[in-house]
């Protein structure tokens, strides 16, 4: 069998024969050939599909409406009508379907014209002949429907090439396991439909391609990595068997990439039972959403539900609340560094987000169940037509035993009929018979329809002024209380805020609900926080969390998702337990993938959580599975190497850098911010010259970063495009991108400029994981600068 390496460059010196060499390539090109016609037939098909079905659904637009029969003159034709624009509703959206599945049929073609397969295996199944297997993205077969010329890298047999080495193998199917032998792995770089270079290998995936694809130069969307899933990513990627995956992941080891590889397999693999729509990811900031969004469609599939943590706190508590988001409270927390205000806001942070805090919130949840529930009174213009204490009585009248779910939704119902009494006792009180004399024509118009359906205004009629008056009033009143029916219908009449508030205005009542009974270092300054910032409708990121459960959890969860089959968290070390058992409740029947990186854990709340934040906790051990991924493929082992020099050693101990050369990181000082941004400055132009497109100047905060960005924007030429990325950026664009620190993760850049990390900037205990993060986003090349004395975090003598 052949050896690793390339055949392109292989000599006789080497142990293998140029004629072989020559032979493998000719059959190789002679066979990529043969599958290139196959695809510009199939293209060429699917292009006059494509023509027919634009020219049906332009035809089908421009004379809709000949085709429709309208006539208005009664009933039986108006329902004719009706029932004519449907079919021709109908006709048109299934051809616009048509036209949708040729369209995506052409663009999948196009893209297999261009890299059909990146590899081959040859299996031998027992008591088979051996079969040429080639992988690809998509699978391509013959118009018999029988020959596979591409097998999709999500079939079952592709497994063979991520996980095994030649010699007997077996793989799952849905049928059951399949034994044999494999006896070749064959891997390609094929680009505009020609062949570059063959690699035969025992590995995964050998390094020859692995290199030569870290090499490239970053985009501004992630890529997919089908080509080079290591074995490790693979199992991942597969596994079935657990409803909750742990996946903890160096920095730049595909962890990511290995997720969305995953949602692509879950979708082939179910593909009669499971939808986009039923699977959400949770990125950490809009940047990095759209960083991703190009990965599944790259591979044939439309992208999942995509959100970040923040959306879902502003969906329930934007309208009604100022809701401090995680970007802004890091930004506080660094502006108040060293001060009593900042280390007291920084405790609260932490428990906050504490595994003690969501238990003390749970024991509050079992008293609420007797007494302690808030409610907000329903009142008109003074009137009070439900008080809160009655509120109380009827919600306390039902069996606790029936849960929160159903007392609230019974008080609800109770309510509305409350509310409906009070609003025809009503109809003769002076403002309603106001309202209904203002009535505008419109209105007038109305009540007119309304009583001429009911058999008024004809020649028996003889009371039509005063149901025409009786029309307007009652109008008028539902028109006035429908703000309130509206805000009883969605529980606004459960106090939420105040409930939450009385766990912190009672120091008995935390002590009791306390799992230890006792009150956490700092209550007091919590406690005093919580009342000024509640009462002024301002809602701090650590109180978000919990707030929201609890009002959730009054309602009775009725916003579960329950349709949501799998959910995948990203950055999954940044959640705190409190987030993730949250998140739990929310997503009831969803299996979870979470990923993250414990040596990346950068915000306050998360890092007393040993890195996952309970995650591990929300399932039974035996539907866990943790899965490590130690080698970083991002950077150059240079790079790695100097980052993982940061972190503490146990904290390094077990990342490994791929063996990709590159230069060695710089380490500069500069005397003040002038020289710093003439140096920078100076530096991205060489960095550009030398054909870096991507290129990420990182800052600690969004202070610096807009300082930065106007002193660069100052020094370079306006054909230089430098861009401020902020916390609401949806898109990174190409060119210079200035950034904070926090919005980096996930992210990566060909270079990486660290704007000042001084032991002024990065000085705390806690700003170690922070400059690793920093640090780790670089592809090739690192330069870090810094003003005075650089952090004690850095290695020296770099």
């Amino acid at each position: 069998m052949l050896q690793k390496g390339v055949l392109t460059e292989w000599t006789e010196k080497e142990g293998i024969d140029v004629a072989d060499e020559q032979s493998v390539r000719k059959e190789e090109e002679r066979r990529l050939s043969e599958v290139l016609k196959q695809v510009e037939l199939r293209l060429d098909k699917e292009l006059s599909v494509l023509g027919e079905r634009r020219g049906d659904v332009v035809g089908i637009r421009q004379e809709f409406w000949d085709d429709v029969r309208m006539n208005f003159s009664d009933a039986t034709e108006l329902g004719e009508t009706w029932t004519s624009i449907m079919q021709q509703k109908e006709i048109l959206m299934e051809r616009e379907r048509s036209h949708r599945v040729a369209f995506e049929a052409v663009e999948k073609l196009a893209k297999m014209h261009d890299n059909p397969y990146f590899a081959r295996i040859d299996f031998a199944e027992d008591g088979c002949k051996p079969e040429q297997i080639y992988i690809g993205r998509a699978s391509l077969v013959g118009d018999d429907g029988e020959t596979f010329w591409v097998y999709d890298w999500r079939a079952p047999v592709s497994s063979l090439f991520y996980d095994h080495e030649p010699g007997l193998v077996s793989y799952d199917t849905p049928e059951g396991e399949i034994d044999g032998e494999l006896t070749l792995k064959r891997q390609f770089v094929i680009r505009a439909g020609k062949l570059k270079h063959v690699f035969d290998t025992d590995e995964t995936v050998g390094d020859d391609i692995l290199q030569a694809v870290l090499s490239e130069k970053s985009d501004t969307s992630m890529k997919s990595i089908v080509a080079t899933i290591q074995k490790e990513q693979n199992r991942i990627i597969r596994d079935e068997k657990h409803r909750l995956l742990v996946v903890q992941g160096a920095a730049g080891s595909g962890k990511t990439s290995a997720a969305l590889q995953r949602v692509a397999y879950l979708l082939y693999r179910f593909r009669q039972s499971l939808t986009p729509d039923q699977i959400v990811l949770f990125s950490p900031n809009p940047v990095f959403k759209g960083y991703i969004s190009r990965v599944l469609p790259e591979l044939g599939e439309a992208n999942m539900r995509q959100m970040t943590f923040r959306e879902l706190i502003e969906a329930r508590l934007g309208r009604r609340f100022q809701v401090e988001d995680l970007f802004s409270q890091t930004e506080v927390l660094s502006a108040s560094e060293g001060t009593a205000e900042g280390a007291a806001r920084e405790r609260a942070v932490r428990y906050k987000g504490s595994e003690h805090f969501f238990l003390t919130v749970e024991r509050y949840f079992d008293r609420l169940e007797n007494e302690g529930i808030r409610f907000r009174p329903l009142r008109f213009r003074g009137d009070t037509i439900a008080s809160a204490d009655e509120m109380a009585t009827q919600y306390y009248s039902i069996k606790a035993s029936e849960g929160f779910a159903y007392r609230a939704a019974s008080l609800r119902k109770w309510l509305l009929a409350k509310l409906a009494a009070w609003a025809d006792s009503q109809l003769d009180q002076p403002w309603v018979e106001e309202a209904a004399e203002l009535a505008d024509d419109e209105e007038i118009q109305r009540a007119y329809v309304q009583i001429r359906r009911g058999g008024g205004f004809h020649e028996d009629a003889f009371d039509d002024e005063d149901r025409m008056t009786d029309a307007l009033k009652k109008r008028a009143v539902e028109a006035a209380v429908e703000p309130l029916r509206k805000a009883v219908k969605s529980y606004r009449f459960l106090d939420a805020v105040g409930t939450y508030r009385e766990l912190f205005r009672s120091r008995s009542l935390f002590t009791d609900c306390s799992p230890d009974g006792k009150l956490p270092e700092g209550w007091e300054w919590m406690a005093a926080r919580a009342e000024e910032t509640l009462a002024r409708k301002i809602i701090d990121h650590e109180d978000a969390t919990p707030l929201l459960y609890l009002m959730e959890g009054l309602e009775g969860f009725r916003k579960v998702e329950g349709d949501i089959r799998h959910l995948f968290v990203d950055e999954a070390q940044d959640y705190s337990p409190f987030q993730a058992a949250y998140l739990r409740r929310r997503f009831p029947q969803a299996r979870l993938t979470v990923l993250g990186d414990f040596n990346q854990a950068i915000y306050a709340g998360s890092q007393d959580s040993g890195g996952f934040g309970g995650w591990t906790r929300l399932m039974a051990k035996e539907d866990t599975a943790v899965w490590r991924l130690t080698t970083s493929y991002r950077s150059t082992r240079q790079i790695v190497e100097f980052s993982r020099k940061i972190l503490l050693p146990e904290e390094a101990a077990e990342i490994r850098p791929f063996q990709r050369e590159g230069e060695e990181p710089r380490l500069m000082r500069c005397r003040d911010g002038a020289q710093l941004a003439d140096t920078v400055a100076a530096d991205i132009r060489s960095l550009l010259e030398q054909g870096h497109g991507t290129i990420g100047v990182i800052a600690k905060s969004a202070k610096e970063c807009g300082n930065a960005a106007a002193l660069l924007k100052e020094r370079l030429p306006d054909e230089v495009p430098v861009t401020y990325v902020t916390g609401g950026s949806a898109e990174l664009p190409r060119g210079v991108s200035v950034l904070p620190s926090y919005l980096a993760k996930g992210i990566e850049f060909d270079a990486v400029v660290v704007w000042d990390a001084s032991a002024a900037r990065y000085g705390q205990e806690r700003d170690r994981k922070l400059l690793y993060t920093v640090c780790t986003r670089a592809l090739h090349v690192l330069h870090v600068y810094h003003l005075g004395e650089p952090s004690s975090w850095l290695p020296q003598g770099s």
